[in-house]
């Protein structure tokens, strides 16, 4: 057999494979890496999920005299990380907070939070992610 029969003989099909192989091999390439740093943790190291119940801080200015209710005033924060490192964080290292230093409405409005987190444990989210904030009239 020569060697332009070995190249020339099912062509199509050969160059279907070639082609094939190299898309499946480009998007496991991409693939990892876009990973997210989350999960390239080592398999010693499990990823937890934890649900956490945390009271929304209020921020205004120091000696504003305002009175804001908030409804909910709990909020729970979803965070994932090591779970060696979600059970060293207590409840007291996670903060959710609600800046209240331009609000001026006296109408009940609904106002996003914000959270903070130990470094080694990423905030998944917020549930609910928005509260609703009104002055109470003095």
């Amino acid at each position: 057999m020569s060697l332009q029969d070995l190249i020339l003989r099912n062509f199509w099909l050969k160059f279907f494979s070639v082609a094939l192989a190299t898309v499946i091999w480009l998007s496991i390439h991409y693939g990892i890496q876009n990973e997210s740093p989350m999960s390239q943790l080592s398999i010693n190291h499990l990823l937890a999920q934890e649900y956490i119940r945390v009271p929304v801080k209020v921020v205004t200015t120091p000696g504003d005299p305002r009175v804001f209710t908030i409804n909910p005033t709990e909020v729970v924060v979803i965070a994932m990380g090591e779970e060696t490192a979600l059970r060293r964080a207590a409840n007291k290292d996670f903060k959710v907070s609600l800046d209240l230093t331009d609000f001026h409405s006296r109408e009940a409005t609904p106002m996003a939070l914000e959270s903070e987190a130990p470094a080694d444990v990423t905030v998944q989210g917020i549930s609910p992610s928005t509260v609703t904030v009104q002055q109470v009239p003095q």
